[in-house]
C-alpha cells in the first residue's frame, strides 16, 4: 500500500504531462493520511527502512496540505469586508429550490455566482431575487448554464463562448470601493474518459480570460479539479491569484456519500484582496456545498 501511495502521489503531480495527473490530484488529503497510517505502522513494527520511505511520502503530501491549517479567525462584523461573494453548483434539476434561496438570503452576499443555472429552475430564483437588479443570465438545458446576481453595479460584462469548447465563461467588470475589479467566472465538464482533453482545454480559456484582466481579480467555479491539479495551478500561475481558503482549514465541497467528497469548487484571489472570511453553506438539494467568500480591497 505504501508504494502503491507513492506511485500516486507523485502521479498526481504530473498533470503537466497529461490530464489524468488531474485525477490523481483529487486525492492528496488521502494520500496524506494513508502515508501517515504506514509510517506509524512501519514505527511500530520497528520497519526502519520502510519507515524512512513512508515518511517521505508523508511529507510529500504534508507540504500540499500545510497551507490549509485553520489559523485565520473568522469575522465578526460585516465592517471588516467590502464584498460578500457566494458560489454555488446548484445542480440542474435541484427539487429543493426554497432551501436553496433561503441559504442564499441567511447568508446576505452582495455577488452570487450560480452553475448548473438550466431553464427548469430560472424562473423560480429570478422570482425571488427581487434585490438583485444587476444579472448576467446564461440558462442551459442541462449543465452548461450560469447565472450571477449582483447588488453592485456591473460594468462591462462578457460572455466568452469558444466554439472548440462551449462552455460560457464569465468576464464582469465591476466597482468595488471606489476600485474597478474583475470577476472571472466559469464550469468545465469534468474530465472524465473523452472529455478529459476537453476540460483542459477549458480550463486553458479559462486561464486565458483571467490572465488578461487587469487590476483585483477574482476567479471562480466548478472547476471539477483540486487546487493541487495542474489546471488550477496553472490558472493561479498565469493569473496571478492564489487559493482563498488558504489558513481556512482544508474544504471539500462536491459529495457523493458522507465518507467521500473532493474539493471541486474554488475562488482565487490576486494579491489586492484581504480574504477577511471563508467558509461553506449547506448543500441544499445539490451534491455540492456553496462558498462564501468575504473580501476586503486593500488601498
Amino acid at each position: 500500500m505504501t508504494i502503491v501511495t507513492g506511485i500516486a502521489s507523485v502521479t498526481a503531480r504530473l498533470g503537466m504531462l497529461h490530464w489524468l495527473g488531474d485525477i490523481f490530484a483529487l486525492l492528496i488529503d488521502t494520500y496524506f493520511w494513508l502515508s501517515l497510517a504506514g509510517l506509524i505502522g512501519f514505527v511500530l513494527l520497528r520497519k526502519w527502512r520502510w519507515t524512512s520511505v513512508a515518511g517521505l511520502i508523508f511529507a510529500f503530501n504534508a507540504s500540499s496540505l500545510i497551507g490549509y491549517l485553520p489559523i485565520n479567525q473568522r469575522a465578526d462584523a460585516s465592517s471588516q469586508r467590502d464584498v460578500r461573494l457566494f458560489v454555488y453548483n446548484m445542480y440542474y434539476d435541484n427539487n429543493a429550490l426554497n432551501a436553496v434561496l433561503d441559504e442564499i438570503e441567511a447568508h446576505d452576499p452582495d455577488v452570487v455566482f450560480l452553475m448548473e443555472y438550466s431553464y427548469a429552475i430560472q424562473q423560480e430564483i429570478e422570482s425571488r431575487f427581487t434585490d438583485y437588479p444587476y444579472r448576467v443570465i446564461e440558462p442551459s438545458r442541462i449543465t452548461m448554464g450560469l447565472a450571477l446576481f449582483s447588488r453592485i453595479p456591473l460594468g462591462e460584462t462578457h460572455v466568452h463562448r469558444f466554439a472548440e469548447t462551449r462552455i460560457p465563461i464569465y468576464q464582469i467588470e465591476m466597482e468595488i470601493a471606489e476600485q474597478p475589479v474583475t470577476l472571472v467566472g466559469g464550469h468545465p465538464w469534468p474530465p472524465i474518459g473523452r472529455w478529459g482533453q476537453l476540460h483542459r482545454d477549458q480550463m486553458a480559456d479559462i486561464t486565458a480570460i483571467a490572465a488578461q484582466s487587469s487590476g483585483p481579480l477574482i476567479v471562480a467555479g466548478d472547476f471539477n479539479a483540486s487546487q493541487w491539479s495542474y489546471a488550477v495551478q496553472n490558472l493561479a500561475q498565469m493569473s496571478r491569484v492564489e487559493d482563498a481558503r488558504y489558513g481556512f482549514g482544508f474544504q471539500k465541497t462536491w459529495s457523493l456519500n458522507p465518507l467521500f467528497g473532493l474539493p471541486l469548487d474554488h475562488v482565487l484571489v490576486s494579491e489586492e484582496w484581504t480574504v477577511t472570511d471563508y467558509f461553506q453553506g449547506d448543500a441544499g438539494g445539490s451534491d455540492h456545498v456553496p462558498l462564501i467568500v468575504d473580501l476586503r480591497l486593500e488601498q
